[in-house]
């Protein structure tokens, strides 16, 4: 009965002891609160995949509710929160939680998703982060299929309806996309 007893506590004790570890060292935290983020906004994602929804720039659309007509007086946008448009870049702006659905980075000093995120390197890449084509395109990356050939998983809602697939890097007709976190989850 002791030796089970002190297993547990020792156990218990040595289990602490990793996480303070880790906690001290901080570079476990910080790979776990990313990977929550990912999960969070992949699981949003999912909903609007599931549902089937309908391509545009002039309808928002809530989860669980409905579609509403764009209101273009009204905030950035043209979504009051929490609907979003239905176009990749209020996609994006619906699965990392923002209040507004943020415009496709351009060129220009209308706000987008590029004043609320950083660009980053290609290797960097990790679920939740996206792929930007400057004025034109915007996908939420999954995940690497295989890096060194450069094969993705992403979702891309460019037309109906949202899509789950494949991509390669740099493939003809892709256009050429550059990595972006956001700034909330450096």
């Amino acid at each position: 009965m002791g030796w089970r007893r002190g297993g547990r506590l020792g156990a218990v004790a040595m289990g602490v002891g990793l996480l303070l570890a880790v906690a001290a060292d901080g570079s476990g935290v910080a790979a776990t609160r990313a990977s929550g983020f990912g999960e969070q906004v992949l699981a949003r994602a999912e909903t609007w995949y599931r549902q089937n929804l309908q391509y545009s720039q002039e309808r928002c659309y809530q989860t669980g509710i409905g579609y509403a007509d764009i209101d273009w007086g009204g905030p950035l946008g043209g979504c009051r929160w929490p609907y979003y448009r239905t176009d990749c870049s209020g996609f994006v702006s619906m699965t990392w939680g923002l209040k507004f659905s943020y415009a496709t980075p351009r060129p220009g000093d209308s706000p987008d998703l590029a004043d609320v995120a950083h660009r980053i390197q290609l290797p960097q890449l990790r679920a939740g982060d996206i792929l930007v084509a400057d004025g034109k395109h915007v996908r939420l990356f999954e995940r690497w299929l295989d890096y060194a050939e450069g094969r993705y998983r992403a979702y891309d809602f460019g037309s109906t309806p949202v899509k789950h697939q494949d991509y390669v890097w740099g493939a003809p007709g892709e256009h050429a996309y550059r990595p972006m976190r956001p700034n909330s989850h450096p």
